[in-house]
């Protein structure tokens, strides 16, 4: 099931080969969810791992991801999970460029409100 994230560019980080097959490259998203910003990590794996070459930090993305999640046993035996956003499609916004200044070039502050 596909999910859906909007957010700033806050950071990428270099890309690691786990083993000989396997490679990934994870990233941070800043994401305003209502007073709060959340910074949300990531991963993009194998031939994704490109798809974030290109972008600066503070750029406006649409990122499209899907959620996985594993179960380990730990050394004490115990289980331990493991929760993964794995991005597949990185989108620049269009709508409102940065530095785009979005106010009234009008003075409104003494507006009639009729």
């Amino acid at each position: 099931m596909p999910y859906e994230a909007v957010g700033t560019l806050y950071k990428v980080f270099p890309e690691q080969q786990i083993t000989e097959r396997f490679r990934k490259r994870e990233f941070i998203l800043s994401v305003q969810d209502g007073m709060y910003v959340q910074l949300v990590k990531f991963t993009l794996k194998q031939d994704r791992c490109n798809l974030i070459e290109g972008y600066k930090l503070g750029a406006e993305l649409k990122v499209t991801f899907s959620i996985s999640g594993r179960e380990v046993q730990g050394k004490d035996g115990e289980p331990l999970y493991f929760t993964s956003l794995d991005a597949w499609k990185i989108e620049p916004l269009k709508d409102a460029p940065m530095g785009q200044d979005l106010s009234s070039p009008f003075d409104t502050s003494d507006d009639v409100p009729f």
